[in-house]
């Protein structure tokens, strides 16, 4: 808002921003977070988006909320002070993640493994085409559902998930639509990140969406939550 009192707006460090006040005096910002009594912030998608250009970070105009997935190991640019320097989105997003926990707080991240943005140009499918993805499959609505299912699709995802929880300290995952992905996948997830991070906490949407399977697999839906106890 206008009269946040925060400088550095709609970016990593805005978010740690301290000593911030309203035109009443009231605290915005962390400090009105942490005033709350607030626990965990969930962040939605912060990994490498579609449909933000990050070369235009002055077209007021842009938004997104983040789900349509590009580069799911790499931060967002449009939210770091230079998007052209990959080593300045690397070190905002550490340093917001470091600040958010310095004031008592633990960061949730929002993640998509369920779709991509745009099937034939994800950097999988040019390497193997059709293989990240379910044939025909729609569950997600975006008509290109992850093939979860498959060993090395199931293992970027366990390797990506425990990247973000040990290079970034990530105290939490959110999954978008995990109904979409296997529960062995899943299960593979907490399991390798509970090895040295036995804090960090997992929840998703399991609802039971139609999906086009290829090869046996039971998936994460409310119907199946026995399978992931935890």
């Amino acid at each position: 808002d206008a009269s946040s009192g925060i400088k550095n707006v709609g970016k990593y460090l805005g978010v740690i921003e301290t000593g911030t006040v309203n035109s009443e005096g009231k605290p915005t910002g962390l400090d009105y977070i942490v005033d709350l009594g607030v626990t965990h912030v969930h962040l939605l998608p912060v990994y490498d988006y579609g449909s933000v250009d990050e070369s235009k970070l002055n077209e007021k105009e842009q938004f997104n909320w983040g789900y349509d997935p590009v580069n799911y190991n790499t931060p967002e640019g449009s939210y770091s002070s230079d998007p052209y320097n990959g080593e300045v989105r690397v070190t905002e997003f550490k340093q917001m993640v470091k600040g958010m926990h310095d004031s008592g707080l633990s960061v949730i991240m929002d993640v998509v493994y369920n779709h991509v943005y745009q099937t034939n140009q994800y950097c999988f499918n040019l390497i193997v085409p059709g293989y990240f993805t379910r044939p025909g499959a729609n569950g997600s609505g975006c008509g290109n559902d992850t093939a979860s299912e498959r060993t090395m699709v199931k293992k970027f995802i366990v390797d990506s998930v425990n990247y973000w929880a040990d290079e970034y300290h990530i105290d939490g995952f959110r999954f978008d639509l995990v109904g979409l992905i296997d529960t062995d996948t899943i299960n593979q997830i907490i399991e390798e990140v509970h090895k040295t991070h036995p804090n960090v906490k997992f929840y998703g949407e399991g609802w039971n969406m139609g999906t086009n399977l290829t090869k046996p697999a039971t998936l994460t839906n409310q119907s199946n939550s026995s399978k992931t106890p935890e």
